[in-house]
């Protein structure tokens, strides 16, 4: 009698586990793509919003919920943690939360087969894991391992809304994260997970970095949108000093800089060996005032030279001028558009938060930008060492309206610094740091052979 009544028992429990492990229908997920307002990431947002609508009416089944989070104007939205509430409080009949980007490829019958499979009801959240080969400076050198996974973002990450509701809760009594920089998200959402409730990433090769026949997920490569931005339309500045005139300098000239066709070099001091720089303001840190008078000089040049854009970039900054010219063809110098890699100041807090662009990974500022910036009479560095990327590719754009615009193409740190998933899928245009690399080895890797296309009839000049 008790073999059959536990058999009985088990029977009741397989079907319970297989009730809450089975028939998703889409409608029951939910859908975030991490949207941007510029037209060209609000154009693509568009096309997978209703490519994943579209996939769901030739299932015959239910539509997902599609969120695109510019629509929400809910700050630091990139960071993931502020959305947890406002899913819960408006799609609380969703089973999962999937979290994409503009440039992820969605195969939906593959991916709620995929979530199918697993148990809504467990907290429980799976991404294609990536991992640090070591200590490095984008996650403040901490000591994790590789069992410490973190998802690609690209490819995307389901969050169980078991596991949702946990952390909602905790955001909601004010036990959030409260770090006061944001520079890898998917990093520092892993660490707030973890802490929170002790919940590791599970690795879904069915997430893929590179696409196959099975994948549910997987990035699209960027495609230039028409053909590469001429360089003669482009000024390059490089920010440096005159201790690293000889350090530095000659590896620029060796490498990406002997393709510009206008690039100055701006320093501190006067150089027989750098003939044609400019002499700006100089501070130990900070270098807000710096920055501010090669956005003047620029500003002249650019408008003599009818030039549209403005690349500012450090001079250890190791930068593929092909791969950007291409990337810069996406976007309209006629608007006001500052590209490159977004962090993020206090994202937590509403009145003082604000994203930013960090300068080291290099990034471009349409000629309008420029314009605005100089002539607004709202940019002014509130002290020469103020931080410039924080004050004005942050405080500075923000109050003229305009909203940094992230490319997970540019690099603030090294290649040794990035998951080795990571940088497969995507085609860099910018690394950062000469230290303890052999810089032009890193060129040659990752920029030389999309450069090459210059190397005939090169037409350098500096300004």
């Amino acid at each position: 009698m008790m073999e059959s009544f536990s058999l009985l028992h088990s029977i009741r429990i397989s079907a319970l586990v297989l009730s809450v492990t089975s028939a998703l229908d889409p409608h029951e997920l939910t859908i975030i793509i991490l949207s941007q307002s510029e037209g060209y990431h609000v154009a693509h947002a568009d096309l997978l919003k209703n490519d994943i609508q579209e996939q769901a009416r030739s299932m015959d089944k239910g539509i997902p919920n599609v969120i695109l989070t510019h629509n929400l104007d809910i700050k630091g939205s990139w960071t993931f943690v502020p959305l947890l509430p406002y899913m819960i409080a408006q799609y609380s009949q969703s089973k999962w939360f999937f979290f994409c980007e503009d440039n992820t490829v969605i195969r939906l019958p593959l991916l709620i087969n995929f979530l199918s499979s697993l148990n809504y009801t467990q907290e429980q959240w799976l991404g294609h894991a990536l991992y640090d080969r070591e200590p490095t400076i984008i996650h403040h050198f901490a000591e994790h391992t590789k069992k410490f996974k973190y998802p690609n973002v690209a490819s995307g990450f389901a969050i169980s809304a078991e596991l949702v509701h946990s952390l909602a809760n905790k955001i909601v009594k004010g036990e959030g994260p409260n770090n006061d920089f944001s520079i890898d998200a998917s990093y520092e959402f892993s660490s707030f997970i973890l802490s929170s409730s002790k919940k590791r990433l599970i690795h879904a090769p069915e997430l893929c970095v590179v696409s196959s026949r099975d994948c549910a997920t997987y990035p699209r490569y960027f495609h230039p949108c028409t053909n590469p931005v001429p360089r003669e339309k482009v000024f390059i500045a490089v920010k440096t000093c005159s201790k690293y005139h000889l350090e530095r300098i000659p590896i620029i000239k060796q490498t990406w800089g002997k393709y510009a066709s206008n690039i100055g070099y701006f320093t501190d001091k006067t150089d027989k060996n750098l003939p044609d720089a400019y002499v700006v303001p100089n501070t130990e840190q900070g270098h807000c005032a710096k920055t501010f008078a090669i956005l003047e000089i620029a500003h002249k040049l650019m408008q003599k030279q009818s030039l549209d854009w403005l690349i500012i970039t450090d001079d250890d900054t190791i930068l593929g001028l092909a791969r950007l010219l291409r990337l810069l063809t996406c976007y309209n110098p006629a608007n006001p558009v500052a590209l490159g890699e977004r962090y993020g100041f206090r994202m937590w807090h509403n009145a003082q938060g604000y994203d930013y662009l960090t300068g080291g990974a290099g990034l471009a500022l349409s000629a309008s930008i420029v314009q605005q910036i100089l002539e607004s009479g709202l940019c002014h560095c509130p002290s020469p060492s103020s931080p410039d990327d924080m004050f004005i590719f942050g405080i500075c754009i923000s109050r003229l309206g305009v909203k940094p615009t992230q490319c997970s193409l540019f690099h603030q740190a090294r290649p040794l610094d990035y998951a080795l998933a990571y940088l497969a899928s995507n085609e860099p245009v910018s690394f950062h740091k000469f230290w303890m690399i052999d810089p032009i080895k890193v060129y040659e890797q990752w920029f030389a052979e999309s450069d090459s296309i210059y190397a005939k009839n090169n037409m350098h000049t500096e300004l």
